[in-house]
């Protein structure tokens, strides 16, 4: 490994999160699309404080070790990586007070502030606190005896208060009110309260005979990064659950406040945490809740409308399910394509008489998952039906631990994961006896089964029931059931058996073509690309001559461009409506293209210590397809940024004259006019039925 080879991981992953937040300020998009993007760099932001601040904390504390000799200290890394959250989260708070609040109220969406409340407005605040807020909230006293840590829930909204004598309360906003009150609602204009803003205005109902010196509301972020010790936790469920226990007592890495800063340092100074980690803001708190917001009913014109999701090319609605799958396999490209094929796979597997098994990976799914109500169904019926839930897809342990035990109820095998290996591989197999015999059908995909998320990430999805692919994922579920000795497979590639060794081979095949005068070129799509082991292949062959792009929407730690080194490599990220999420792979092979999809990022996690799967596109149709799928990604001039040598992002506009290209709204706009298409064609083969038949 060498100096400046690779761009330092968290650095990265923050640079990511700045793209998405830069969406935020750009004037072209309408207002509660602005305001979901702030929403949602919010989020990224907690869970990035719960795992990956919080694990670079507790390597600082515990020798301050580096990865290797060449990468720089965690608490170097620290350093610098908090400054740069600093600067993106005031830019984001100054856009939120300054920009994106002030126009949503001259559209008539009103965050009403205190300041700005008159009588008729704190009459209905007072209505509400003494209504709902009086009778539930509850004053905390801050002692020695009760100190504030322990008082204290991961990321719920907090009023502190400085009483006369310096005595510290504090009051935990209850989480069954809901934070935005409605004033005054009417056809155009919507006028709305924030619940801390009541709590604290008329906080001194809570201390009779007291006076409040000083307000501030709050929240903290706790270390969340905890796994269960497999070698030691026989009851693996029961040692999640106490994982999710832990998790409300870890130690607190971030702290935001809005109100009084004095009482916010005292607050900062009574949790001992450093100033770094201490965000003091203007605006609102927590604004990953103003989802809420962005989805408020009546303001359609302040927010683009999603395209619908269309049916798919290949599953005509009019034709038996079983039967086409006979006939062709299957290629979905959500969100453009309905995911309903896929949910209705498994729907009409529970209920079909003929469905011998049904086996499947549930790494997250949806709350409401129709796929799994299928799954307990059919397990109710009698069908065979398997399910690897994987207890450990992180912020989904609860979720995950609930559908498990409702599938266990009705009969279903379940398999809470394997032992140090998240399952991540997407796969679904129905085993059918039909008149010719035991017929199976797979789907194989490289986005979750979860039909909300469905709508709002882009993926691709395979099904078929060709018999290569079927015999390779009937010994999958077979090893990942039973015990997890690696599966003899033709057609699949399995991680983390051989995932890793493949990869290599088809970049390092390229690379022999070039070295042999070929025209050689390789395009991935993916999340993340991490692995130093699959960067340094890259490296040797782009400098053996090897066109690679790389279209990467998060984290990227190869640095592109560099002379003598990668300077035949281009990446590209796009941060638009959808969330970016397909991982595909093409290899030029010498003109005789190998097309891949996967379940699996170029991360070390995903190669070594995930169970992930890559399999080929083999349908010639298909192949061609996802090849144009890849290419338009790097013509996308509207939201694409470029990676530069230095390790900066540079976003792209159209230069002077040349046209507009948005991808998300070239996939939308194919997958309307191929409906359209289809519609018409068939109208056009009823018409033609109907005609009468010439005479004499």
């Amino acid at each position: 490994m060498k100096d400046n080879h690779f761009i330092q991981r968290e650095l990265s992953w923050n640079a990511f999160n700045a793209r998405v937040m830069n969406e935020a300020l750009r004037d072209d998009l309408r207002l509660l699309d602005r305001l979901k993007f702030m929403a949602i760099t919010s989020s990224n932001y907690d869970e990035f404080f719960m795992v990956r601040v919080a694990r670079l904390m507790r390597e600082a504390a515990s020798g301050d070790h580096p990865a290797s000799p060449e990468e720089p200290r965690p608490s170097e890394i620290l350093v610098e990586l908090l400054s740069n959250i600093r600067s993106i989260v005031e830019t984001q708070d100054e856009t939120m007070t300054q920009d994106i609040l002030p126009s949503l109220a001259k559209e008539g969406l009103v965050i009403l502030h205190p300041e700005d409340w008159d009588n008729d407005i704190r009459s209905r605040a007072r209505r509400i606190f003494e209504d709902e807020i009086f009778p539930v909230a509850t004053p905390q006293a801050i002692t020695k005896d009760r100190p504030l840590d322990d008082l204290l829930a991961q990321t719920r909204l907090y009023t502190a208060f400085t009483l006369d004598g310096d005595d510290l309360a504090l009051i935990r906003l209850p989480d069954n009110i809901e934070r935005f009150q409605d004033y005054k609602v009417t056809s155009d204009n919507r006028e709305i309260l924030l619940l801390e803003d009541i709590l604290m205005d008329y906080a001194s109902r809570y201390f009779p005979g007291r006076t409040i010196q000083s307000t501030c509301c709050f929240r903290i972020t706790r270390d969340a990064d905890m796994t269960v010790d497999e070698e030691r936790d026989e009851d693996f469920v029961a040692a999640m659950e106490e994982v999710l226990e832990s998790r409300k007592n870890s130690f607190i890495v971030r702290l935001e406040s809005r109100g009084e800063e004095r009482l916010a340092t005292c607050l900062r100074e009574a949790l001992d945490l450093p100033l770094s980690n201490h965000f003091h803001l203007e605006g609102p708190l927590d604004l990953k809740a103003f989802f809420h917001i962005v989805f408020i009913r009546g303001f359609d014109n302040l927010r683009d409308n999603l395209p619908a999701a269309q049916s798919a090319a290949d599953v005509p609605e009019n034709e038996d399910f079983w039967e086409v799958l006979k006939d062709r396999n299957i290629l979905l490209h959500h969100p453009y394509e309905s995911y309903t094929p896929v949910v209705r796979m498994v729907e009409l597997a529970a209920d079909d008489p003929s469905t011998l098994a049904i086996k499947m990976t549930l790494y997250r799914t949806s709350g409401d998952s129709p796929i799994a109500k299928a799954l307990i169904r059919a397990a109710e019926r009698g069908v065979q039906v398997t399910v690897l839930v994987e207890l450990k897809a992180r912020f989904d342990e609860g979720a995950n631990i609930n559908w498990a035990s409702r599938l266990e109820q009705a009969g279903a095998i379940v398999v809470q994961g394997l032992a140090v290996l998240k399952v991540h591989a997407k796969a679904l197999m129905i085993v059918k006896k039909e008149d010719e015999g035991i017929r199976r059908y797979v789907h194989l995909g490289t986005g979750n089964y979860n039909d909300s998320t469905a709508k709002l990430y882009t993926d691709l999805g395979y099904i078929t029931s060709r018999d290569e692919f079927t015999r390779d994922v009937t010994l999958f579920f077979n090893a990942i059931t039973g015990y997890s000795s690696e599966p003899q497979l033709k057609t699949l590639i399995m991680a983390p058996f051989s995932l890793r060794r493949e990869t290599l081979r088809l970049i390092q095949r390229e690379e022999e073509r070039a070295r042999g005068g070929e025209e050689a070129r390789i395009i991935a799509k993916m999340n993340s690309l991490v692995d130093p082991e699959i960067i340094e292949a890259l490296y040797s062959a782009s400098s053996a001559g090897v066109r690679v792009d790389l279209n990467v929407r998060g984290i990227c730690c190869l640095r592109p461009g560099v002379k003598g080194m990668s300077e035949n490599i281009r990446v590209v990220s796009i941060i638009d409506t959808f969330l970016e999420h397909t991982r595909a792979f093409i290899y030029m092979n010498g003109g005789h293209h190998e097309v891949y999809l996967s379940s699996a990022d170029w991360m070390t996690r995903n190669l070594d210590r995930r169970v992930e799967l890559l399999f080929p596109i083999v349908d010639p149709d298909h192949s061609i397809r996802i090849r144009a799928i890849l290419d338009a990604y790097f013509r996308d001039n509207c939201r694409s940024w470029h990676l530069g040598s230095d390790g900066q992002w540079t976003k792209q506009v159209p230069a002077r004259g040349e046209k507009r290209f948005r991808v998300q709204d070239s996939f939308a706009l194919q997958a309307v006019r191929s409906a359209v298409s289809r519609e018409d064609e068939e109208k056009k083969a009823l018409r033609i039925r109907r005609k009468p038949p010439r005479s004499g």
